[in-house]
C-alpha cells in the first residue's frame, strides 16, 4: 500500500495542536471571556431568574468593560469554586478572604471589592439578646453547648478563624451554603450562623419574610473581600490593571454609585 507524502506533514500538525491549545491557556486569551465563580451571597453576588446580580458582580462587571475583558459568572458552592480556580478551570474568584494559604496559590487584587464586620447571628426569636453588646451573650452563644453553623471552606477573618482551628473550643456543625445555616437556624438546630450583617440580614429576608434578624455584638473582625484571579503570568498583569481600574472607580464615585443602583436592584427582586 503506498503511503502519501503528505501524511508526515499532517501528522506533525496534528501533534502540534495541543501545545498550542496548552501555551493559549497559559499565557491567557484576551479575547475569550473571563469565567468567574460566584457564591450566593446576596447583597453581593446572587442569581435572580437565572441571572446574575449584586453589588459585586456590578462591580467587577465594571472594572473588566473597562479593561476591554467580557466575563460570565458561575454559581458553585465555594469549596468547589475555589478549587476550580486553583487548577485554572476558572479564571478567578469574586469576593474571597485573604488567608496565608490561598495567598499562595491565587493573584489577589490589593484594593478590596467591598469590606464588612463579621458577626453572629441568633435566631430571629431570641430579641432579648439584642441588648446585649458587651460581648457577654455572644460569648454565651459561641462557646455553648448547641453548635454554630459553618460553611465548607469559608474564612470568617483572622479572629473567628483562629478560635475555629482549635480543635473543640466550639462546637460547629458544616453546610455546603451559607443559606443553609441560615436555614438550620430557623429550624432551631444551631445556636448562631457568622457571618456579615448585609448578608444575613438578605439571606433571613429570603427565607423568612418579615422577620428582623438579631446580631451578637461586638464583631469579631473587619474583613475585606477581594478578587482573586488563577495564579498564571497573565493574570498577574490582569490583576494589576484590576487594581488601577477600581481604584479609579473608588476615586470618581462610579464605585458608589454602582453599590447603591445595585442595592435598588436588589429591593426590586425582594420585592418580587
Amino acid at each position: 500500500m503506498r503511503t502519501s507524502p503528505w501524511l508526515p506533514l499532517l501528522l506533525l500538525l496534528l501533534l502540534a495542536i495541543p501545545s498550542r491549545a496548552a501555551a493559549a491557556i497559559e499565557t491567557g486569551d484576551s479575547a475569550a471571556p473571563l469565567r468567574v465563580f460566584i457564591l450566593d451571597q446576596p447583597p453581593w453576588s446572587y442569581l435572580h431568574e437565572g441571572q446574575p446580580y449584586g453589588a459585586a458582580v456590578e462591580v467587577a462587571r465594571a472594572v473588566l468593560h473597562r479593561l476591554g475583558r467580557e466575563v460570565e459568572f458561575v454559581v458553585t458552592p465555594f469549596n468547589r469554586g475555589l478549587s476550580l480556580v486553583m487548577q485554572g478551570k476558572l479564571d478567578a474568584a469574586l469576593a474571597v478572604y485573604r488567608t496565608p494559604e490561598r495567598e499562595k496559590l491565587l493573584h489577589y487584587t490589593t484594593v478590596p471589592i467591598y469590606d464588612e464586620d463579621v458577626i453572629l447571628m441568633v435566631h430571629p426569636g431570641d430579641r432579648h439578646l439584642a441588648a446585649d453588646t458587651g460581648g457577654t451573650g455572644r460569648d454565651a452563644i459561641l462557646y455553648g453547648e448547641k453548635p454554630v453553623a459553618l460553611a465548607l471552606g469559608y474564612s470568617y477573618g483572622p479572629t473567628m478563624d483562629l478560635l475555629l482551628a482549635r480543635k473543640g473550643l466550639i462546637r460547629t456543625s458544616s453546610f455546603y451554603s451559607l443559606q443553609e445555616g441560615v436555614q438550620a437556624l430557623l429550624r432551631h438546630e444551631v445556636a448562631a450562623v457568622p457571618g456579615t450583617e448585609p448578608t444575613l440580614r438578605a439571606l433571613l429576608r429570603r427565607l423568612a419574610p418579615g422577620r428582623e434578624p438579631v446580631f451578637m455584638f461586638p464583631a469579631f473582625d473587619y474583613v475585606s473581600a477581594y478578587m482573586a484571579f488563577a495564579l498564571t503570568a497573565a493574570n498577574a498583569s490582569l490583576t494589576a490593571d484590576f487594581d488601577s481600574a477600581l481604584g479609579r472607580m473608588r476615586a470618581s464615585g462610579e464605585y458608589a454609585r454602582i453599590l447603591a443602583e445595585a442595592d435598588r436592584t436588589l429591593h426590586a427582586h425582594q420585592e418580587q
